[in-house]
């Protein structure tokens, strides 16, 4: 299947966010992406008994070397905020999902759940 596309929620002075409304669910056989311009953050929410892993997939390289892709364990029942993402490290610079961060789990829909957020 396709990578679920994670819509950016822009937060405002409005009034709370009610993030567990608006998440999108991560899987392990599909994964994510978002558009990224440098300053957008994740919330995950893991729904799980255990703790998941979230990679947010670096497709650059330096020098000819791969750069590592970067991972965030988020226990059970736990939530995390991560970013900013640098768009020259971690953005897609070509083809269909230019601009945008690809993001995997080893979790399931069930489980992990991502919420795209920029100020």
């Amino acid at each position: 299947m396709a990578k679920a596309n994670v819509p950016i929620t822009q937060i405002t002075r409005a009034g709370p966010l009610d993030l567990a409304a608006i998440e999108t669910a991560l899987d392990v056989a599909d994964g994510a992406m978002f558009q990224n311009d440098g300053s957008t953050e994740l919330w995950v929410r893991n729904a799980g008994a255990g703790a998941h892993i979230v990679t947010l997939v670096t497709p650059q390289q330096v020098a000819g070397l791969a750069v590592a892709d970067h991972t965030a364990t988020v226990a059970a029942g736990k939530t995390a905020l991560l970013g900013p993402w640098p768009t020259d490290t971690f953005n897609q610079q070509a083809g269909a999902d230019a601009g945008k961060v690809y993001v995997d789990t080893d979790g399931t829909k069930t489980e992990v759940k991502l919420v795209a957020l920029r100020r």
